[in-house]
């Protein structure tokens, strides 16, 4: 990241489900989530490649678990920015009530009294992160100020919305929704487990994630996500929409279909690979939509920082 042409530094955690290869591109430095495999810690997007990693995930059932790296970690993210000269740094997360990234930034930043320092909980996930982050690469490379820029980034994290459907196998703890119960429940998860059935989850205006739909057909839930998006489209106009694959893209295309549709107008920004932290969570045959208005975020533009170019 150049100092000189660009006002403010830009730091993300992994959940936004970009590789590193576009986030370097883009001039964001990552913090990277963490997966223990076996008893071994590797560092998301770094360590692990994400299509290996459904591999290996498969083979490796009951010893994977996922983790926010120490405080250290983002304190030594942000001294090596302000050692770049950055006096402004935006540092965006996932959604609280999912991860403790968002908590563990802010005594990060605390730390950091060389520069100002600006954490936002996003209150997203997966897709719905990399279009708030899109959002603020395009206004930084643009010359906007850093109080505009997190300000457009706050919008469209409010107005981004997902629609998630995880893998049949999925962790009763899945995302961490409801912490007392978890996402899916277990007893609940059993029983769904052993009768077939997927669920869509969205995701709240908390950052919580909440079933919406479950079926044992995934074209109905696609059938359902898509009068989602139309409902919404009706309120806020044409959609700019990226999908999200957790290595099954067979199943995009079931997804995709319905949205082949008259009744909205929705551009497609990018396909998103999940991250391994994601792929774990979330489980390998996950599949999911994220959206938000195009007045916000055009679809063209989003593409720029979004779409994989090795």
């Amino acid at each position: 990241m150049d100092s000189a042409r660009k006002g403010f530094a830009i730091v993300c955690d992994s959940a936004c489900d970009l590789p590193l290869s576009n986030l370097e591109r883009a001039g964001v430095a990552l913090v990277p989530l963490v997966v223990r495999v076996a008893g071994h810690s590797y560092r998301d997007c770094i360590d692990l490649n994400p299509v290996d990693f459904f591999v290996e995930l498969s083979s490796t059932k009951g010893q994977v678990t996922t983790f926010t790296p120490a405080v250290e970690e983002f304190e030594r993210v942000y001294r090596s920015l302000v050692n770049r000269g950055y006096t402004d740094i935006v540092s965006l997360h996932v959604s609280s009530r999912i991860r403790d990234a968002y908590d563990l930034a802010v005594k990060a930043a605390h730390r950091v009294r060389e520069a100002n320092v600006h954490v936002v909980d996003t209150k997203c996930v997966s897709g719905q992160m990399a279009l708030v982050l899109a959002r603020l690469v395009l206004d930084r490379d643009a010359g906007m100020s850093t109080e505009a820029a997190v300000e457009g980034a706050v919008k469209v994290a409010e107005s981004a919305r997902a629609l998630i459907i995880p893998a049949p196998d999925a962790s009763p703890t899945l995302v961490g929704a409801r912490v007392h119960h978890g996402l899916l429940g277990r007893a609940d998860s059993l029983r769904v487990r052993a009768l077939g059935v997927r669920r869509c989850f969205s995701i709240d205006d908390d950052g919580v994630a909440v079933e919406q739909f479950r079926s044992t057909d995934i074209r109905l839930l696609a059938g359902n996500m898509a009068r989602s998006m139309s409902s919404y489209s009706q309120v806020v106009g044409p959609l700019t929409y990226v999908e999200i694959n957790a290595g099954v893209p067979r199943l995009l295309s079931t997804i995709e279909k319905p949205l082949d549709t008259n009744e909205f107008e929705a551009k497609r920004a990018a396909i998103l690979n999940t991250n391994p932290t994601t792929t774990a969570l979330l489980g390998v045959g996950a599949v999911g939509l994220a959206y938000v208005p195009q007045s916000l975020l055009p679809a063209e533009e989003a593409a720029g920082i979004l779409r994989y170019i090795p």
